[in-house]
């Protein structure tokens, strides 16, 4: 798994490419959380290039909704492939997480 950084004003834009499991899911979280402590809050994960997630990498992504949300900010999904996508669906995630078909649409929602 890698992890691309980018930024747009005052979002953090974050591109995971390979696969979110369980071996992968801690270096999304050590990733991330020194962001939300060094005071980030709005982020925006690009899905385009993921090609599997497990159960623990959604539990990293709920932990990471719930730190901006406690900072004000929040998390928005972006590119998600059907398959990807049906896993968030079986999982209640698309009722947690807002869902934009590309990048520029979800970008406008801050």
């Amino acid at each position: 798994m890698e992890i691309w950084e980018n930024r747009q004003g005052n979002v953090v834009i974050l591109a995971v490419h390979g696969k979110l499991d369980a071996s992968t899911s801690s270096l999304f979280e050590e990733r991330v959380l020194p962001l939300l402590e060094g005071g980030e809050k709005n982020f925006l994960i690009d899905f385009a290039h993921l090609e599997y997630i497990s159960s623990a990498a959604l539990r990293r992504l709920l932990l990471l909704a719930k730190g901006a949300n406690r900072a004000g900010g929040k998390v928005v999904l972006v590119s998600l492939s059907r398959p990807i996508r049906e896993i968030f669906d079986m999982a209640g995630f698309t009722q947690i997480f807002p869902i934009y078909a590309s990048a520029e649409e979800a970008l406008r929602s801050f």
